[in-house]
């Protein structure tokens, strides 16, 4: 193994460049991947394009959150992984300039606890679009919204509130997948979500019990009949997260009940960011929700910080047996794969993200 390996990186505000970055060796409870492949998503896009959540003097900053590979050696105390295994894993770097590292790069050092062994039978591409998706959907279900955590999944018996009224918007992106996946696993029965009618299929085969046509014109009277009862949901997960989806959401989450909003919020009507920017809580003029609703405002990347359970167990021992039975499959792979380098392959990326080409799919490049 080389001394040294090549990154993209963004080295200023819309500067992203190819380097030569040095291989670190892993340190206690670390574990060095080999990096297959690595995953893109819109957050990207706002980091180069708006120097979004760069902290000053953060550059340069190596993109990628997900990776997945194989491990290529093991710091002293790792004991869940071992050299040769094939993993997922989660890099929450953007916080942590200090020690964690983005994984669009040829190696990568992370904290053992931040990856997880994957089957054998399940491929490298498809396997980079799992972590922070699932990390995302975990966290704002079991901690933010604070449904209880099953001791197995899937659910041996229902859940106290089995029958709550669950509402996820914009369900066909990669986290509302996992939302879905998770909620059918753990035994609640009245998941009703909105998305394009090109994913409902696969979201019904996922677990939802409800799929609306989030264009529709009648979408506000059919959630209101699919959500029975008063015609309120008790919980919402709004996976678009714009001024746009909010306004929609908030008559229909009822007094008592919860919204989780998956942060940035983007301001306007549309899912891209532009110059109108974003926000990460709703200006108190524009909440529209009813008194007593809390608003759970999620942001992942520093899900390891807020919750000690889920930093130890979540990415290194809950996905594995998961992801072994088949209870959380992956997104649909967007492989890119064919640019002469990496960034090319990065830049064909970031074009596809920021023009909203993507939808119900992950943008997965080939790194190695």
């Amino acid at each position: 193994m080389s001394a040294k390996h090549t990154a993209v990186a963004i080295l200023s505000k819309g500067v992203v460049e190819s380097i030569e970055v040095g291989t670190p060796a892993p340190g206690p409870g670390d574990v060095l991947l080999k990096v297959e492949y690595a995953s893109m998503i819109a957050f990207d896009t706002y980091m180069v394009d708006l120097g979004y959540a760069v902290k000053e003097g953060g550059y340069p900053i190596t993109l990628g959150n997900n990776a997945s590979g194989t491990v290529e050696s093991v710091g002293e105390g790792v004991s869940g992984v071992k050299i040769g295994d094939r993993i997922a894993a989660f890099s929450p770097h953007i916080f942590e300039r200090e020690r964690l590292q983005g994984t669009m790069q040829e190696y990568v050092v992370l904290p053992e606890h931040f990856c997880a062994k994957i089957p054998d039978d399940l491929a490298l591409d498809a396997a980079a679009t799992i972590p922070d998706n699932f990390v995302t959907a975990f966290y704002t279900l079991f901690d933010h919204l604070g449904l209880p955590i099953s001791s197995s999944l899937p659910a041996t018996s229902a859940p106290p509130n089995a029958s709550v009224s669950i509402l996820v918007y914009g369900a066909g992106t990669t986290t509302g997948q996992y939302v879905i996946q998770l909620l059918h696993a753990a035994g609640y029965m009245n998941v009703v979500v909105t998305a394009s009618p090109r994913h409902h299929e696969l979201l019904r085969s996922l677990g939802a019990t409800h799929t609306l046509d989030y264009a529709s014109e009648t979408l506000a009277a059919d959630l209101a009949i699919a959500a029975g009862g008063d015609g309120k949901f008790a919980l919402a997960v709004d996976c678009i997260s714009a001024d746009a989806t909010i306004a929609k959401i908030a008559p229909l989450v009822r007094a008592g009940g919860k919204v989780a909003i998956l942060l940035p919020i983007k301001v306007g009507d549309t899912v891209a960011v532009g110059d109108a920017g974003m926000r990460s809580t709703i200006p108190e003029e524009e909440n529209h929700f009813a008194e007593g609703v809390a608003i759970k405002y999620v942001k992942t990347f520093t899900y390891h910080q807020n919750n000690e359970f889920l930093k130890n167990e979540l990415m290194s021992k809950i996905l594995p047996p998961l992801l072994a039975k088949g209870i959380i499959t992956p997104n649909r792979v967007r492989l890119l794969d064919r640019g002469a380098t990496l960034k090319e392959r990065v830049e064909e990326g970031l074009d596809l993200l920021r023009n909203n080409k993507v939808s119900g799919e992950k943008i997965i490049v080939k790194v190695h």
